[in-house]
C-alpha cells in the first residue's frame, strides 16, 4: 500500500503554516491581551452550555473569538502534520511513525507531569492546551527528525 496515499494534498501544508501562525497571533490577541472584538458576538447553535444557566439544544449568544483561535490553529496544525511532502518516501514515512511515536511518549510525560504537579484553573488551562499539544508535538518532533535525516546530523 502506498502510504502517502493517507495524507492530504502537498498544497495543504501552505494553508497549514498560513492557519498556524493566524492561530498563534489570534490567540495571542484574545488571551494574552485580552481582547474581545464586539463584532464577533453573535447567536450559535449548542448542544449544551453551562455559564450562569444551562442551556441544551438552543441558541444563545456568544462572542465566537476563541472558537475561532481554536479552530484556526486546529486546523493549522492538523494540515502541517498530515500533508504530504513532493516526494514522499518510505524513509520519510518512517520519519512520521518515529515521530508519532516520540510525540505519545512526550505528550504522555507531560500530562503526567501536569496531572501531579498543577492543579485548580492552571490545570483547567493546560487540558485546554492539551486540544492542539499533540499535533504540535508531532510537528515538532517530525521537522526536528527530517532536518537531521536530511543535512546528516546523527542521532
Amino acid at each position: 500500500m502506498d502510504n502517502s496515499k493517507l495524507l492530504l494534498p502537498r498544497f495543504f501544508r501552505y494553508i497549514g503554516i498560513v492557519f498556524t501562525l493566524a492561530g498563534i497571533v489570534f490567540t495571542i490577541i484574545r488571551f494574552g491581551y485580552g481582547i474581545k472584538p464586539d463584532f464577533l458576538e453573535t447567536r450559535v447553535f449548542v448542544v449544551y452550555a453551562a455559564y450562569l444557566q444551562t442551556s441544551e439544544f438552543r441558541f444563545i449568544t456568544n462572542n465566537i473569538s476563541e472558537e475561532i483561535c481554536g479552530i484556526t490553529l486546529l486546523l493549522g496544525l492538523f494540515f502541517l502534520a498530515f500533508s504530504r511532502f513532493r516526494n514522499e518516501t518510505e524513509a520519510i514515512w518512517a520519519l512520521r511513525t518515529k515521530s508519532f511515536i516520540y510525540s505519545l511518549y512526550t505528550h504522555s510525560a507531560m500530562l503526567l507531569f501536569c496531572l501531579i504537579f498543577i492543579y485548580g484553573w492552571g490545570f483547567l488551562i493546560l487540558m485546554t492546551a492539551n486540544l492542539f499539544l499533540f499535533l504540535s508535538i508531532y510537528t515538532i518532533w517530525f521537522y526536528i527528525l527530517f532536518f537531521r535525516s536530511r543535512y546528516g546530523a546523527n542521532e
